[in-house]
């Protein structure tokens, strides 16, 4: 069955339509989890939500390129990068006893400041 939006046909299930639905459901719901654990200040409930925006991640991204034409370097540097930097921050918030400030800055640096230094100096097939 082609679905179609804004011009676009796709040629997805509705069973898969559902499931990329409840893929984002998912993330919704983790990133409410994620606001109500700062809102109330509760470390346990962070991280809860932070593995499951990891695990989502994970399964995302073996969705992606499983099925869809966007292997290029940039996707796979960005990829890379924002998923060492959630290992880390997980690994680093649960062995040892770092400052929440010190876990969020590895993972502002490794997720969006590596990535945006290696897309911009890193070399490239051009060169």
């Amino acid at each position: 069955m082609k679905i179609s939006t804004s011009g676009e046909t796709s040629e997805r299930s509705p069973a898969e339509t559902a499931w990329f639905a409840l893929l984002g459901i998912a993330f919704v719901l983790a990133g409410l989890g994620l606001f109500y654990g700062l809102a109330v200040d509760s470390m346990q409930m962070i991280s809860v939500a932070l593995i499951t925006i990891f695990v989502l991640f994970a399964v995302s991204m073996g969705i992606l390129i499983r099925s869809e034409p966007i292997r290029s370097r940039e996707n796979a540097v960005i990829a890379i990068c924002v998923f060492v930097a959630m290992a880390l921050y997980l690994g680093l918030s649960v062995f040892t006893a770092l400052p929440f400030a010190v876990l969020v800055g590895v993972l502002f640096v490794v997720g969006v400041i590596v990535p945006g230094l290696v897309l911009q100096y890193g070399v490239t097939n051009a060169e």
